[in-house]
């Protein structure tokens, strides 16, 4: 099985942000980051990855870019999670794995840094402590025997692919 974590793309700034004080969680994706998150869902489809499922952060960059990974997949069913916004522990998400995704083959979960990468340490290693370096519109894949198994130590590492890779 396979476990695609996919970081949203590219957002409006934050200091931007702060000054039209537009919340954190409802920062858009700006047109650069929806092209780049266009061109990693091709690759992915180019590598001949198939998703069963998107799960995405409910905040609003991330549900954008899960729209556009959607769409690429030809719209493959979004679900959105709170276990994916950046505050949430690992195991949290490894959970509702175990709960969400028993009949998927390969999800594709969109969400923040630093939690994919804390997330993708803890399921190669067991350490929470992240040792990947994940831009946007970046992406981990792990192999894992079942979601259901899924918890520390329970991953391989089959890639990790940043957008520069793909240009």
């Amino acid at each position: 099985m396979k476990l695609i974590l996919f970081r949203h793309g590219l957002a409006m700034d934050r200091d931007e942000a702060i000054a039209s004080k537009v919340q954190d969680a409802l920062r858009p994706l700006v047109p650069k980051g929806r092209e780049k998150t266009k061109e990693m869902a091709r690759a992915l489809i180019d590598w001949k990855v198939q998703a069963d499922l998107i799960v995405s952060s409910p905040f609003v960059r991330a549900m954008q870019t899960a729209e556009v990974v959607s769409h690429t997949f030809k719209n493959v069913e979004i679900i959105e999670s709170v276990e994916l916004v950046p505050s949430s522990p690992p195991t949290a998400f490894a959970q509702w794995l175990k709960s969400n995704a028993k009949m998927a083959t390969t999800v594709i979960a969109i969400g923040h840094e630093p939690h994919l990468t804390m997330f993708a340490s803890w399921c190669l290693t067991g350490s929470k402590n992240s040792f990947i370096d994940l831009k946007k519109s970046g992406v981990i894949c792990l192999e894992i025997e079942s979601f259901e198994d899924l918890g520390p130590q329970s991953a391989m590492l089959k890639a990790i692919i940043q957008p520069k890779h793909i240009s």
